[in-house]
């Protein structure tokens, strides 16, 4: 079942991934070609804050056209930067609340058929607002949005979010914490 690599030719490269074009040998020695793209890793965060609100974000997401319903999350910044403080970093950037009682929930692959990000999810407990938080990206444009836990389950069913690693983290919560 492993697939060797005989060649691989750089495509694309941007800030944050690589997308790579590489031919190889499938264990029943055909050729296949397959496409790539090495990313970072990334971590998102499911907040609830110390009056049990669960903390979402909704923004725009240019390659659905749609705005989304998520849990705060981006990308590794550095090469080496960890999880934690990735999430931690994300979950002030993009909230503007803190937490300093974060645990890991999963670590997945999202799009393990064509990229080999890894994206660590955490839940954060007891979030409070914080008076003068780091800002967002620049290119970033999210609406903070606080529900309670009632509201998680007819999200889900609606549709309203589509997001994988929300609906995971959500999932998690209702099964754990609930």
């Amino acid at each position: 079942m492993n697939e060797k690599t005989i060649k691989s030719t750089k495509k694309y490269a941007c800030s944050f991934l690589e997308l790579y074009e590489d031919e190889v040998i499938l264990s029943n020695d055909r050729h296949a070609s397959r496409v790539v793209i090495k990313h970072p890793g990334g971590a998102s965060v499911l907040p609830i804050t110390i009056d049990q609100k669960i903390i979402l974000t909704k923004q725009h997401r240019y390659p659905i056209g749609q705005n989304t319903i998520e849990i705060p999350a981006g990308k590794k910044d550095f090469l080496g930067e960890d999880g934690l403080s990735c999430a931690i970093r994300e979950l002030e950037e993009e909230t503007g609340y803190i937490s300093s009682n974060i645990k890991p929930i999963y670590a997945l692959h999202p799009c393990l058929g064509y990229s080999n990000e890894l994206l660590d999810i955490f839940i954060a407990f007891d979030c409070v607002k914080k008076e003068h938080p780091k800002a967002m990206d620049e290119d970033e444009h999210i609406e903070v949005i606080l529900i309670d836990k009632q509201d998680i389950l007819p999200l889900l069913e609606s549709g309203q979010i589509t997001d994988g690693k929300t609906i995971i983290a959500l999932q998690y919560f209702l099964i754990y914490h609930t």
